[in-house]
């Protein structure tokens, strides 16, 4: 299933789902990606590939935070950080992300303009929120391209996200 159709399904069950989801929990939220930049222990890939996508999570399973989150009152957050790494050989960009709250698409967002040159990686500060204290779990999918046109996409990791 492509790319387009699949955000086209998720559409209907997001509409319907959006009145029960808005009282259950706040959306995810981010915090701007740092700048871009290359580990130097991490030799780079082959040049010419294609661009590939690699998402690393940090912390996994999620402790439950007291610390706020932006647009949200509600008592239980979680906070973690999502390293996002080409570990193609062409440059990529990233320009769309879906995420998933208990298994419910929730936000897309489209424009991002993530560009990662081969072996850079940028980190992305990503919170949740909820009325309801229980383990939830969390996804975030990403999709772009690489210099040379070809789609990529890469479906998250599960997320965590702890009860008190």
């Amino acid at each position: 299933m492509n790319w387009s159709k699949l955000i086209r399904t998720y559409v209907v069950a997001f509409i319907c789902a959006g009145a029960l989801i808005a009282s259950a929990c706040g959306g995810g939220t981010d915090v701007s990606p740092t700048a871009p930049s290359r580990n130097p222990l991490t030799p780079s890939p082959e040049p010419g590939g294609p661009g590939a996508l690699s998402v690393s999570i940090s912390p996994n399973p999620v402790p439950r935070s007291d610390d706020p989150v932006p647009n949200c009152n509600l008592a239980n957050r979680w906070h973690y950080e999502q390293t996002l790494r080409n570990v193609g050989g062409t440059t990529l960009t990233i320009s769309d992300r879906a995420d998933f709250f208990d298994g419910v698409q929730v936000s897309t967002r489209s424009g991002l303009g993530i560009v990662l040159a081969p072996g850079q990686d940028t980190t992305i500060t990503t919170s949740w929120c909820s009325a309801n204290n229980i383990e939830h779990r969390a996804q975030t999918n990403f999709s772009g391209s690489d210099e040379s046109g070809n789609q990529v996409i890469f479906t998250g990791t599960t997320v965590r996200l702890q009860p008190r």
